[in-house]
């Protein structure tokens, strides 16, 4: 059994002891797996708990009660109502600010920081944590995770590259899913990531993960993926669409739909007049020809039309996919969100790339902020009007040897912070 630190909370308050005033972080959808909501089960504890106390309440991006869409959409400041009728201030890290103001921590003591990670750096949970980190660097204060396992699964040095895709973020492209030089996929909890970055930003402040029962490096996706969830974000509805995040939130950098405003996002993509049955043949040539480790062949692909009902063509008729997850456990969802953008920007004669505004950076070109490296969208243009084929094939293929050298450090280096192991 895998329970996350609320769990481990819900059953034992002294994990909250002597923390002073509690400014915690999280959202509706952190619960316990019967879905006990997390503010809930802490508001319960330091009713036991010794020397601490709740004061204020934070939200991530889409809001505490996760209600608004997309990136810069942002939530104002509230208050929070307990079950018991008290109330505590309710600020949002995803407004004016997405790092607590020194007023905001006048009344707090230990941030404790409770969010579902997806496993994947444009995912901007992580940064909210660094920024609460950062800020408690500057206010003497103390940080504490309540760790819950990456849905995506670890890291494991054994298998380089199961659990860790895509190349390093290139620190020119800094937004608010980069401020760290970290891989798409990174293999990591969010209590380790919070080990890299209290390293990597010399920070002095204590810092602790309360950390997951039952879990290690080898748990494999077919039991991450059975437990209950709970949708961390309004476009991640199931685990499913989670797994198919790293491969379409580059979608997000074009003008085609990755599937917000319907029922499957992520899971469910394309465009009017997308070539849907001739990238399906590139697909599967990949999976016949591409080196076994770049393969998705736990996938199934099948041609599919919607119509959103917001966002990108919202109303309008899309020819597309809905992505099938068979056998998740060796699949480089890296190299399939490429690979697609290679064969649309290779066979799509309306591919359009987006302009400058992506998550606080209104300069640069999203597609270098999301993929991390100007390299990419070079080549993608390089591919524009010459027919999918084995040569172009063979050119992605070189890149994402490049990708993969990136993703293997990275996976050397953050070996330093594991906090999981088979012992």
């Amino acid at each position: 059994m895998v329970n996350s630190a609320i769990d481990r909370v819900r059953n034992d308050a002294n994990l909250l002891n002597q923390l002073g005033k509690i400014g915690l972080v999280t959202n509706q959808a952190c619960t316990t797996q019967d879905f006990v909501p997390t503010v809930d089960v802490v508001v319960n504890a330091l009713e036991k708990a010794r020397g601490s106390t709740l004061t204020a309440v934070f939200g991530p991006q889409h809001g505490y009660g996760q209600t608004e869409q997309d990136n810069m959409i942002e939530t104002p400041d509230s208050t929070l109502v307990m079950p018991s009728g008290k109330t505590v201030p309710l600020y949002s890290l995803y407004s004016k600010t997405r790092i607590p103001t020194p007023e905001q921590l006048k009344n707090v003591d230990t941030l404790v920081v409770d969010l579902q990670d997806v496993g994947c750096r444009v995912y901007t949970y992580m940064l909210t944590l660094a920024g609460c980190m950062r800020a408690a660097e500057k206010a003497k204060k103390k940080v504490v995770v309540l760790d819950r396992p990456n849905p995506l699964g670890l890291s494991q040095l054994k298998s380089p590259g199961d659990f860790t895709q895509g190349n390093n973020l290139d620190m020119r492209w800094e937004s608010f899913v980069g401020w760290y030089s970290i891989p798409m996929r990174h293999g990591l909890t969010l209590g380790e990531l919070g080990k890299l970055f209290h390293a990597t930003d010399k920070m002095s402040i204590p810092y602790e993960v309360i950390t997951v029962d039952g879990l290690k490096r080898s748990t494999p996706l077919s039991v991450l993926s059975q437990r209950r969830w709970t949708l961390p974000s309004p476009n991640l509805p199931t685990w499913e669409t989670a797994f198919c995040f790293p491969s379409f939130v580059a979608l997000e950098t074009t003008m085609i739909s990755e599937g917000r405003g319907t029922t499957l996002p992520f899971q469910t993509v394309g465009a009017p007049n997308l070539p849907a049955q001739r990238m399906l043949s590139a697909f599967s040539d990949w999976n016949r020809t591409a080196p076994e480790h770049l393969r998705f062949s736990g996938l199934k692909f099948r041609t599919h039309e919607f119509r959103p009902t917001f966002n990108k063509h919202q109303g309008a008729l899309c020819k597309g996919f809905q992505i099938h997850v068979e056998n998740p456990e060796h699949c480089n969802t890296f190299a399939l969100g490429v690979l697609f953008l290679a064969a649309a920007a290779s066979d799509f004669k309306e591919f359009q790339w987006k302009g400058p505004g992506y998550e606080y950076n209104l300069v640069d070109p999203p597609v270098h902020l999301v993929l991390g490296n100007s390299r990419w969208r070079d080549f993608f243009d390089s591919l524009r009007g010459r027919p999918w084929s084995a040569v172009l094939q063979a050119e992605l293929v070189d890149m994402l040897k490049w990708s993969e050298n990136d993703a293997k450090a990275f996976e050397e280096m953050s070996s330093a912070y594991h906090l999981y192991t088979e012992n």
